[in-house]
Formats: structure tokens, C-alpha cells, sequence
């Protein structure tokens, strides 16, 4: 497996650099109540140049022919790298559940379980826990989320393999919109009437 690291990207994120940018592909699904099924995915890791990744994660059902056809869900969050292979990754969903996920990178393989998931009044599923894997397989991503919701025992729920999306003529000569480095705001100057 060969990818390059960008000269601009924060130290801490040297462990999960290989994710940075866009992942696109089909997976596998199965759920009580669901069946098993399959989706459209597109997973997206950029960084402002600060120690964390900011991930998006979007699914959409599919057709007979397997083209999208309407979105099912999506995830947000931030890919905390610690010392020593030491990660966290913080999710929010729009069905009003919260997740703190906590691990480890080894090489180009990434393993967490939840360390707290909490939910607002009207959030569902009653997710309890889980357990996800991904991983660099001949320069895919490759992934596994098992999970448990009240009633519901930890089992198989997601699965995929995701390839790189192609770089955009904007990507070819750096990484893109999405992971260019932010312009700071200045603060405005003392006394000045905000």
C-alpha cells in the first residue's frame, strides 16, 4: 500500500493521515425490523491543520441497479489521535444520538468501542454500544460497525468497502477545498465597536 502525506498535515495526525479525503462505495447492512440491505456511501476526512479530522459520513438507499436513490442517514464528528496510538472520535446523528468512540491505530487499522452513547428525548434506535473496525486493504477502506440497542445484542449492523475518490482538478495540485487549511479570523482591533 502507497499514499502520500501532505507536508501541511498537523503531526498528531500522522496515524490516520491515509484516511484524509474522499471514500465512496457500496455496503451491507442488516438490522432487526430492516432485514438486511445495501446503501451508497460517501465518507469524507478533512483537517483545518489542527490535531483532529473532521469526518462526514453520508449513506443513501439504492435502486435496482444500484444508482442512489433517496438519503437514509448520515454521521459528523471529529478523529481525536492521542499519544501512542491512543484515538477518540466524537459522532452526532441526526436521529438525536451522541457517540464517544475510544481505541487504537495500529498501522492502517483503526479499532473502537463506544465509551458513551446518550440520545435527546426522541432519539432512536435506543442505541446502547458498538464496536467498529476499518482498516487500509490494498488502498480501500474497508469497515465494520457491530452494534446494540436496547433489546437488541451486539451484532453485525454495517459493513463496506469504500474506494479513494478520484482527486477533483483542484486536488491534483493540493488537497482540495475541503482540506486546505482554514484562514484564521483576526480579531478585531482594540476599541473597535463590534
Amino acid at each position: 500500500m502507497h499514499f502520500e502525506i501532505r507536508d501541511d498535515v498537523n503531526p498528531a495526525l500522522l496515524g490516520t493521515a491515509w484516511l484524509l479525503g474522499t471514500w465512496e462505495g457500496n455496503g451491507h447492512g442488516s438490522w432487526p425490523g430492516a432485514g438486511d440491505f445495501e446503501f451508497g456511501q460517501r465518507i469524507d476526512f478533512s483537517t483545518n491543520g489542527g490535531p483532529f479530522l473532521h469526518y462526514v459520513s453520508q449513506t443513501w438507499t439504492l435502486d435496482g441497479a444500484g444508482q442512489p436513490l433517496a438519503p437514509l442517514t448520515m454521521e459528523d464528528g471529529f478523529w481525536r489521535p492521542g499519544a501512542n496510538g491512543d484515538l477518540e472520535i466524537v459522532v452526532a446523528h441526526p436521529e438525536g444520538i451522541v457517540e464517544v468512540w475510544a481505541g487504537r491505530i495500529t498501522g492502517t487499522k483503526i479499532e473502537v468501542t463506544t465509551d458513551l452513547v446518550a440520545r435527546t428525548r426522541t432519539g432512536a434506535p435506543a442505541v446502547t454500544g458498538g464496536q467498529r473496525l476499518y482498516g487500509n486493504v490494498e488502498g480501500d477502506l474497508l469497515y465494520a460497525w457491530d452494534r446494540a440497542a436496547e433489546g437488541v445484542p451486539l451484532q453485525p449492523y454495517l459493513w463496506a468497502r469504500l474506494r479513494r475518490a478520484p482527486a477533483g482538478p483542484a486536488e491534483a495540485t493540493d488537497a482540495g477545498p475541503s482540506d486546505a487549511p482554514v484562514n484564521p479570523v483576526e480579531a478585531p482591533p482594540a476599541g473597535a465597536e463590534i
